[in-house]
């Protein structure tokens, strides 16, 4: 199913050209990743919602220093037996995201893995970041702290987080897109979806009306 929805997203070929940023959320089952990525997409929040098979996608239009850019963001089920369809994801990323609940010790421990994945996959100079989420949350243990050393050893940028509070959302997502477009990582090859057609259509017709 997934394979068939990745087909028809891009055979639905639009008539713009616009440079896609690709973001690729990674990180175990329950993170918060599907809130990460509905926080800054649909500025929602919610506690409960269906848990991600495969991957799912949603995109924002964004403008950076007066051009016109796609934010494309991918979020990956973290569950095991979806490794090997997210893996194929990686390398089509201009930047990923590494996310860990702040509450859980497991999914601190498993960013290792997570990197050791992407530096298997992908070039060098992809921008990563390693995100803790669930901040609002007062916890004994802090894995915030331990965060913060890792991404330091790792020479990568770190963010704490919050989908329920919005704290930092834009912020990860606005570095991310900067470091894209400084590296080029950019994908300026790829046409846009639907989506992105049917909200320039729009776009255009309200123009057009006022």
């Amino acid at each position: 199913m997934d394979a068939q929805r990745d087909q028809d997203r891009d055979s639905m070929i639009s008539n713009y050209d616009i440079p896609i940023i690709k973001i690729l959320i990674l990180g175990d089952q329950c993170v918060g990743k599907t809130s990460l990525m509905l926080r800054f997409t649909d500025s929602s929040f919610t506690e409960n919602h269906s848990t991600t098979l495969g991957i799912d996608f949603k995109v924002k239009p964004i403008t950076h220093k007066g051009s016109d850019y796609m934010i494309q963001i991918w979020d990956s089920a973290g569950q095991e037996r979806f490794r090997n369809i997210t893996r194929t994801y990686y390398r089509k990323s201009s930047a990923i995201i590494v996310a860990y609940d702040t509450t859980s010790s497991k999914s601190f421990n498993n960013i290792g893995n997570w990197i050791k994945n992407i530096s298997n996959e992908v070039d060098s100079k992809v921008p990563i970041v390693i995100i803790a989420t669930k901040c609002d949350i007062k916890y004994e243990d802090n894995f915030s702290d331990k965060g913060k050393c890792l991404a330091k050893d790792l020479k990568l940028c770190f963010f704490e987080t919050s989908s329920k509070t919005n704290m930092n959302i834009n912020q990860v997502f606005e570095y991310l897109t900067k470091e894209a477009i400084r590296l080029m990582t950019v994908d300026f090859r790829d046409r846009t979806s639907s989506q992105l057609q049917n909200y320039l259509t729009e776009k255009k017709k309200t123009k057009c009306c006022h």
